[in-house]
């Protein structure tokens, strides 16, 4: 019998309650495009979440994708 096990990491995020409309200048693409996130990052067994290895806020532009940790 053959068993294949996937194991890696998954980020999971989310609006800031409180700060939904908040729109900042991307300092990349200097657009009004920046949201404030909160984002958790887990350690996955067969694409299951199991363990948070890292979680905190980040700023992220929408169209450029560039984040910054606050």
């Amino acid at each position: 019998m053959f068993f294949f096990f996937t194991c890696g990491t998954q980020d999971f995020s989310g609006n800031i309650n409180g700060y939904e409309h908040l729109k900042v200048i991307c300092p990349n693409c200097h657009n009004a495009a920046v949201v404030p996130i909160k984002r958790r990052t887990f350690f996955t067994f067969c694409f299951i979440p199991l363990v948070p290895i890292h979680w905190g806020k980040e700023l992220r532009c929408t169209i450029c994708q560039y984040h910054q940790a606050t």
